[in-house]
């Protein structure tokens, strides 16, 4: 996954690079009396040399543009191209050629000139001083080169160029490194180049005197309070000045002018140390494996990658592993902040300093790691943004570290205070839990109590309903034993379908009070078919034929939609067939019930575009507005009555609107006090071939 990482940020960064690059031709240089510093950025001409083959003098041919003289000079080379900005290559196995044309037009400026380059980590620069198609010097630096060797003893490479005559110098840089490639130049005459190195001397002594003083202070607190986290920030902050120095250039010149490796060795090993001592550091301070433990596993997971590429570069392959190493560090310092906020958030103060500290070092880092990657050119920003940021930081951390000192401390203190309110707290709460295991007991009573009510209610009803049918059936039963003998065939007649209707009526309570039961418990299982309502209506009138015949009643059934007008017409919906006819049954025997005599009973069927509607609409006495508020409770008792002293639970309503939305519909009621009503219930149409397709 980082190989693609990298080869993406290359691509951008080489695109980047390629867009600074202009077509048009640099101007000459011209060095004035009045001209003491001189910047090169944008000065300098470019070229690629992929092959990394072509010699000076290669170079020098091509620069005559005579095709007749590059017969060694590779077909993909071009000649060279404006550079706008300072050179910037991110990680590249290319050689970059810079040229750069110097001309003295005051005859009273400066003759001596010296070219301060940057920075120290590149493995091969050199300079070539070339006047009419002659070289007149050779310069040599790099992290290849030893700081004894160099022309001038300065912490960076220092070009000597003596430019004595007014005619027009060239100056040929030939770059070549396995580390990030990026290249920046100045021009200054002798005295303004000690002007410059004593004021960048002070402001590195002013870095070096913060790095060593947090130091310093840190270890006083380290013999105080003996902490892992104090021991990872004082290897942190000895690792950043280590760093800080040997980038600066400074180890090299003071301390191991001679030993190239030890410089080089360093510089590769820079970003995976510090970001193996940042990540035990955090994760320390933090107290990751404790408040965070997945977000210290991931940090650990860093922690060997940061060991592993380490032995990579010890092993000779720093080239493969630097770019995988930046990405790492850049992706820990961007998710510590929001780390940091979260822990600060959830009371742990020195988290939101940590965000501060490594907000700083982000800054700075990131402008080292964009200049490293090519997605940003090299200037006094981007080669000072680490010195910069990690001073920042090691004085935000040292001051964390003193926060969380005082949180230790005031911790120790309230812990005696916690421990005496625990007692406190401990009766407060039990008396709490006291008080709400009162209320749950009295909001169990009264449940009781209802379900109680509900029983005593049930058990009534079934009494009082199932009485009077079994007298009825016992009493037929007695008058035809008795009566045998002299009992016609046709009283016989009439009293078994006497007793056969006592009989159904029980029956009937009997399946409603099961059904209600049943749907209450949950054992109500439905399975959904496609059902032709308006012939289940039929059905369903039909049934009641014979009490329709008894009081008189008329009834319509009536298609609002044309497109049902044909015969046999049918409005197929998805439900439960018996729980279908249960509802409709339920509906129309109540709208039958509370009819008075010689009234028209309207059955109303109509398609929507997702559901079909029945419309149940009597003439009966209707419901007041009490009513219609506990129309569909269980074993409710409405004011109004059947017209012909018919029997009722209450449970009809109550099953019918527990059906209908098992089935997926909806049941409701419109009704005026005086006018009738109408039931009306929507059930979902079943799907048929044409709407699947």
């Amino acid at each position: 996954m980082h190989k693609v990482i990298k080869l993406l940020l290359v691509v951008l960064c080489w695109q980047l690079f390629d867009c600074s690059i202009g077509r048009a031709t640099a101007k000459v240089l011209a060095l004035q009396s009045s001209t003491s510093a001189v910047n090169l950025k944008s000065h300098w001409q470019v070229l690629e040399d992929k092959s990394g083959a072509l010699t000076i003098d290669d170079i020098l041919r091509l620069d005559q543009a005579d095709s007749s003289q590059t017969e060694r000079i590779p077909k993909n080379v071009n000649g060279f191209k404006l550079l706008n900005g300072n050179l910037s290559a991110s990680y590249t196995r290319s050689v970059f050629w810079l040229k750069l044309d110097l001309q003295r037009q005051d005859p009273a400026a400066s003759t001596e000139w010296w070219m301060e380059v940057t920075p120290n980590m590149l493995d091969d620069v050199r300079a070539y001083h070339v006047k009419n198609q002659n070289i007149i010097s050779t310069h040599r630096s790099g992290d290849h080169t030893r700081f004894v060797d160099g022309e001038t003893r300065h912490r960076l490479a220092v070009y000597r160029l003596a430019i004595a005559d007014t005619e027009k110098h060239s100056i040929y840089i030939r770059i070549q490194t396995s580390s990030a490639l990026y290249f920046s130049a100045h021009l200054y005459t002798p005295q303004a180049f000690a002007e410059t190195s004593n004021f960048q001397s002070s402001l590195m002594g002013v870095f070096y005197g913060i790095m060593l003083a947090m130091i310093a202070y840190n270890l006083i607190l380290m013999f105080g309070y003996r902490d892992n986290a104090n021991g990872f920030y004082l290897l942190l902050s000895a690792l950043t000045l280590l760093v800080g120095f040997n980038n600066n250039g400074h180890l090299a010149l003071y301390f191991e002018p001679d030993n190239i490796w030890v410089v080089e060795l360093i510089q590769s090993l820079a970003v995976p140390s510090l970001l193996l001592f940042y990540s035990l550091f955090i994760s320390s301070f933090l107290q990751l494996p404790k408040i965070m433990p997945n977000i210290a596993k991931g940090f650990r997971i860093l922690q060997i990658f940061a060991v592993l590429i380490m032995i990579a570069v010890l092993a000779g392959y720093n080239s493969y592993v630097a770019a995988t190493a930046q990405i790492l560090a850049f992706i820990q310092m961007i998710v510590v902040i929001p780390i940091g906020m979260l822990i600060g958030w959830r009371g742990y103060r020195p988290g939101y300093i940590v965000v501060a500290a490594t907000t700083a070092w982000v800054a700075g880092g990131l402008l080292v790691i964009l200049r490293n990657l090519g997605v940003i050119e090299s200037s006094w920003l981007s080669e000072y943004g680490f010195q910069i940021g990690a001073a920042i930081e090691i004085i935000l951390l040292a001051l964390a570290q003193a926060d969380r000192i005082n949180i230790i401390k005031n911790e120790n203190a309230l812990a005696q205070a916690q421990l005496l309110s625990i007692s406190q707290k401990a009766e407060q709460e039990l008396e709490s839990k006291i008080q709400q295991r009162t209320k749950e007991m009295a909001e169990l009573i009264e449940r009781l109590e209802k379900l109680d009510k509900q029983k005593n209610e049930f058990l009534g009803i079934a009494a009082h309903d199932l009485k009077n049918p079994l007298t009825g059936i016992i009493g037929l039963s007695d008058l035809m034993r008795k009566l045998e003998p002299s009992i016609t065939p046709e009283q016989r007649y009439s009293y078994l379908e006497r007793i056969s209707r006592s009989g159904n009526r029980m029956m009937h309570i009997i399946t409603n009070l099961l059904d209600v039961n049943a749907m209450e418990s949950g054992n109500t299982k439905l399975e959904k078919n496609a059902i032709n309502i308006v012939e289940l209506c039929h059905q369903v009138l039909i049934q009641y034929e014979h009490n329709l015949r008894a009081k008189e009643l008329q009834y319509q059934l009536n298609f609002s939609d044309t497109e049902y007008a044909s015969n046999p017409p049918s409005l197929m919906v998805s439900v439960d067939q018996n729980a279908c006819f249960q509802v409709l049954d339920n509906l129309i025997s109540n709208a039958i019930k509370y009819s008075p005599i010689g009234k028209l009973i309207t059955v109303q069927l109509s398609r929507h575009e997702e559901f079909a509607q029945i419309c149940i609409q009597d003439q009966g006495q209707g419901l007041t507005a009490e009513d219609q508020q506990r129309l569909f409770e269980r074993f409710s008792k409405l004011s109004s009555v059947p017209t012909a002293g018919e029997h009722s639970t209450g449970l009809g309503l109550s099953i019918v609107k527990k059906l209908t939305e098992a089935m997926g519909g909806t049941v409701s009621c419109e009704s005026e006090f005086g006018n009738g009503c109408c039931f009306i219930v929507e059930l979902p149409l079943a799907q048929t071939r044409d709407s699947k397709d």
